[in-house]
């Protein structure tokens, strides 16, 4: 009876809602309400090193996160990228392979380069976690007019980010503060839980974040909610619906 309910329930909810590709798709944000109490922490480049134990420090605070996920990084780590998913974090695409696109800005064929990539690694994210993401980030922060073509076609939202530095060689303190002062409402903080150095230091960082978001009322949620953006696309369920 109880999966009866919720199963009416989702039918009815997408029945008065509209898709991320029908209202959103192609579409790009770095920030989102800046009137609500809400901010996202967002992770690139996993599943890696240190997914599982930032999925148990998400959970103990009881937020929600986004995950960029590549495609390669899924195809080697499926049970992690399914862990995601079902600890209730969006689910999100970062392509294939992270090219760097700055290097095929004027590749007469870039537009298929960068769908063959989205699309391969929406069909790794799909078969490993059982969910069709929506959201779209490119690789570096990469961001030109066509990407919008791009992703309106494909179904996709854009999004880079408020804050990000975890990959530069500033110290860990310095790092840490400057994470903190940019803590706020409508914040889309950028941090990797995967790529090609270890980065445990993400997971300090992440608590500390937490812990100061608790001082000033604000939560960690997922960036459909924190946009306001409804992803009903393919097998994902709405906000604060999970399977």
């Amino acid at each position: 009876m109880k999966n009866l309910f919720l199963s009416i329930f989702v039918l009815v909810f997408l029945l008065m809602t509209v898709s991320a590709g029908d209202n959103s798709a192609g579409k790009f944000y770095t920030q989102g309400d800046v009137k609500k109490p809400f901010f996202a922490l967002t992770f690139d480049d996993g599943p890696g090193y240190i997914t599982m134990d930032l999925l148990k420090l998400l959970e103990k605070y009881g937020v929600k996160a986004s995950f960029f996920m590549l495609g390669s990084a899924v195809k080697t780590y499926p049970e992690r990228a399914q862990a995601v998913a079902k600890g209730g974090h969006l689910v999100c695409n970062h392509t294939y392979a992270h090219k760097n696109y700055f290097k095929l800005d004027k590749l007469p064929d870039r537009k298929k380069i960068l769908e063959l990539e989205v699309l391969k690694a929406q069909k790794e994210i799909e078969e490993a976690s059982g969910v069709r993401p929506v959201f779209l980030r490119m690789p570096n922060g990469y961001n030109r007019g066509w990407l919008a073509e791009v992703a309106s076609k494909n179904g996709y939202v854009l999004v880079n980010w408020t804050y990000g530095s975890d990959w530069t060689k500033i110290s860990e303190d310095k790092m840490t503060d400057q994470y903190l002062k940019n803590l706020a409402p409508g914040a889309i903080l950028l941090l990797h839980d995967g790529g090609g150095k270890v980065k445990e230091k993400n997971l300090r960082i992440v608590e500390k974040l937490l812990l100061e978001a608790q001082k000033k009322g604000l939560k960690a949620v997922r960036l459909d909610e924190l946009l306001g953006i409804v992803q009903v696309t393919g097998n994902q369920l709405p906000v604060n619906v999970v399977k």
